[in-house]
């Protein structure tokens, strides 16, 4: 018997400037909430003015360019957050 394959996915850790106004963390998370989709990955989490997100596809394996696309949208937010991305990580329940 094989052991399962990885879940590949990685973390997206914002934690919202004090000067950042409640409707930017919106455009935030809409932006990024829209940018995975048009990679086909989802994201499951949120949070208040720290929010933490765990990012996925359905059915496969997000991968190293994926994750480095993300890396690249959060340098655009550096003035409204601190933005860390994870790297690549084993999302299996197991795991």
């Amino acid at each position: 018997m094989s052991a399962p394959c990885p879940i590949l996915g990685f973390t997206v850790l914002v934690d919202l400037r004090d000067s950042t106004e409640e409707w930017q963390g919106g455009e935030l998370t809409r932006s990024l909430t829209d940018l995975l989709a048009a990679q086909g990955l989802v994201a499951s989490g949120g949070g208040g003015r720290q929010l933490l997100f765990v990012v996925s596809r359905e059915g496969s394996q997000a991968t190293e360019a994926e994750r480095q696309l993300v890396q690249s949208w959060a340098r655009e937010w550096s003035s409204v957050a601190d933005i860390t991305v994870s790297d690549l990580l084993d999302l299996s329940p197991a795991s």
